[in-house]
């Protein structure tokens, strides 16, 4: 049995221009977010000195994981580059540090690729077609138009399963009229749309497991 997972490697973006009194912060709000993403049973995330980041999770978890990732970072004036790749994960151990896999290597070698883009995803098994590798880019660039108040609303809105608008704004305490108005202009009907899609993208057919 070969387990397949994805792999996201990821550091921050201009990390030395972070204030050193906000690093601390920045540090715990990326730590807790991505062990939400963590599977039972699976080594718990790695945030290494400096900024950089890695996180093993299940494939259907990977794109929202990396949204909410990157929505984190952006609500505290942040952002990372991430590299997402899917593939076996053989030596999955307690500590990801010492894990081994093509998984990691791939992940690994993708973010050292990373250039224009903040992030990118490569799956051997299931390649991504031009049509979904040009919509991930799209949704990368609406991403970085995001005001980090428009970031902490729509990660409340996906961190709470997509509550009612009203139950944001008791949480925000603010309007109703103002959280809809923020969503809205973070176009996260769209987004909620290709989270949906990316998940369902791995999910099981005809009960069949997605491990080989």
């Amino acid at each position: 049995m070969m387990n397949i997972y994805a792999i996201l490697t990821g550091d921050l973006v201009r990390s030395s221009a972070v204030d050193a009194s906000r690093y601390p912060l920045l540090m715990q709000a990326l730590q807790q977010c991505l062990a939400k993403f963590c599977p039972a049973g699976v080594a718990t995330p790695v945030v290494y000195r400096g900024d950089g980041f890695q996180l093993a999770t299940l494939p259907e978890l990977a794109f929202n994981a990396a949204l909410q990732t990157r929505l984190t970072l952006i609500s505290l004036q942040s952002d990372a580059r991430i590299a997402i790749a899917v593939a076996p994960a053989e030596q999955l151990r307690a500590d990801l540090n010492q894990s081994t896999g093509q998984a990691f290597t791939l992940s690994g070698q993708l973010l050292d690729d990373l250039q224009q883009t903040r992030w990118e995803w490569l799956d051997l098994q299931q390649p991504l077609s031009t049509a979904e590798q040009l919509l991930l880019q799209l949704v990368s660039v609406q991403l970085q138009q995001l005001t980090a108040r428009q970031a902490a609303v729509l990660l409340a809105y996906l961190q709470q399963q997509r509550p009612q608008h009203q139950q944001l704004a008791v949480f925000f305490n603010t309007s109703r009229v103002n959280i809809t108005h923020l969503l809205n202009q973070a176009q996260y009907s769209l987004i909620v749309q290709v989270v949906d899609y990316f998940s369902n993208r791995y999910q099981p057919s005809d009960g069949v497991p997605r491990d080989e």
